[in-house]
């Protein structure tokens, strides 16, 4: 510790004494501070950690405060992403990333992580997790193009008369899983549980006039379950042309499905459109899955049939607003 800062390096030295197990009665005489003293300093090394050592009168390097001018800077820094030590760019802020950042710069060590927390939020940032997207995906543009053409084709679609769907497959898994729970102490506590892991995938086709979903559950996701499924919506609307908007999964494209479309084959009256690659934030289906599985993600249900129930009639008794 820095010898111009004496007080400092005597809560370190204390500190240090303490950790390794030498009596607080031998330290009190060492560093000439009560023993009530050294159990605050204990207590504020626990709450602050090395902010702790830092006693406020450091003069414009006050362990508590950033001078004005040292904030304006921090806010500057923080508008652009953090680099690493050598100067290559890591991304996101982060409360360790800020603090060695004001520490290297102004040897400044604010007193808590609120204090750091709150530098962030004034610099327009928060503490949300970023959205994953696929670096094959498309160039924006190029994503914002197709989906005002897959629009444009919907909109032509419905004056036509025909029925539009937005489709999706969906997984669903069951697996027990335990939580820390308060029990007894000292006593050995056993919970009965099925280990076994089992998942469904299902098919949906949100109808994009009324919001409803037509749900079928799928074996396996494969051209031959998709076509099964097809077949079914068809059967569901004879007569009724039907548009369908989905991704670019290889079952949607296959040989074997296409065999079935055009003018005197099974799925004449089916046109298919496809989304961007690796765009699944514009296939509306993907909110419905999402609100279904948080619907029945917070209860642990004792057998897989009871948790297929409760997915499958949430999305069928219920409609959407999700379009297009």
């Amino acid at each position: 510790m820095n010898a111009v800062y004496p007080s400092m390096r005597k809560r370190a030295m204390g500190l240090l004494m303490l950790h390794v197990g030498i009596p607080v009665e031998q330290v009190s005489r060492v560093v000439g501070k009560s023993e009530r003293s050294l159990q605050r300093w204990v207590a504020e090394w626990r709450d602050e950690r090395m902010a702790s050592l830092y006693t406020g009168h450091i003069g414009n390097r006050n362990a508590a405060k950033l001078s004005q001018a040292q904030h304006d800077e921090v806010m500057r820094v923080l508008q652009t992403p953090p680099t690493d030590p050598d100067g290559l760019p890591v991304g996101f802020w982060s409360l360790p990333r800020l603090k060695d950042y004001i520490a290297t710069e102004f040897e400044v060590v604010l007193a808590s992580d609120s204090s750091y927390q709150v530098l962030l939020h004034h610099a327009g940032l928060s503490f949300k997790q970023p959205a994953a997207r696929d670096q094959r995906r498309p160039a924006e543009e190029v994503v914002a193009a197709r989906v005002e053409q897959i629009r444009d084709l919907v909109d032509h679609a419905r004056a036509q008369g025909y029925l539009v769907f937005a489709a999706d497959e969906v997984r669903i898994e069951h697996e027990a899983l335990t939580r820390r729970a308060w029990c007894r102490r000292g006593v050995p506590t056993v919970l009965e549980v099925d280990r076994q892991r089992r998942c469904q995938s299902y098919i949906g086709f949100l109808n994009q006039a009324d919001g409803s979903v037509e749900l079928t559950a799928l074996d396996w996701q494969n051209s031959h379950t998709i076509i099964d499924a097809l077949t079914q919506l068809v059967d569901k609307h004879p007569g009724q042309k039907i548009t369908i908007v989905w991704d670019n999964a290889g079952w949607h494209k296959s040989r074997e499905l296409k065999q079935h479309l055009g003018k005197g084959n099974r799925f004449a009256d089916i046109t298919l459109l496809w989304l961007p690659p690796y765009c699944p934030d514009h296939n509306p289906i993907e909110h419905v899955w999402g609100e279904a599985k948080t619907h029945i993600s917070n209860l642990q249900r004792p057998h897989f049939t009871d948790t297929r129930n409760a997915f499958e009639t949430y999305i069928r008794k219920k409609k959407f607003p999700y379009r297009l």
